[in-house]
């Protein structure tokens, strides 16, 4: 559970949960609206991964991915957001830039949020 206490882990829900409440108001914000959502998917979810692997699999707080999970997401993501889902639905759009912040959010959460858990 410790996991999901982590501050970057909170900010990135926050910052999610702000930027899609301003949308559906009506008042997106510029430039942030297209663009820091993706930034902060890949943290989010690995985190999300993370805490999974710490709580029912490994049952382990000093248990952190692998380089190769984390590529993983990021590949996962990147096909299914930006590849799958805009060729099947006209709700969602391919935008390959994306793909680099998912690539600069892997890496913020490999090196930055990827720590074993420090009582």
């Amino acid at each position: 559970m410790k996991t999901l206490l982590n501050g970057w882990f909170i900010a990135g829900c926050l910052t999610w949960l702000i930027v899609i409440s301003m949308r559906k108001l009506g008042h997106p914000i510029p430039v942030l609206n297209g663009y820091i959502n993706d930034a902060v998917a890949i943290p989010v979810i690995a985190n999300l991964g993370l805490w999974f692997q710490r709580v029912f699999m490994i049952k382990n707080d000093y248990y952190v991915l692998a380089p190769w999970h984390v590529i993983f997401i990021i590949i996962y993501v990147t096909l299914l957001f930006e590849g799958l889902l805009p060729y099947i639905s006209k709700t969602y759009t391919g935008d390959w830039l994306d793909f680099f912040l998912y690539t600069a959010g892997g890496i913020f959460f490999y090196k930055i949020m990827n720590k074993p858990y420090r009582i």
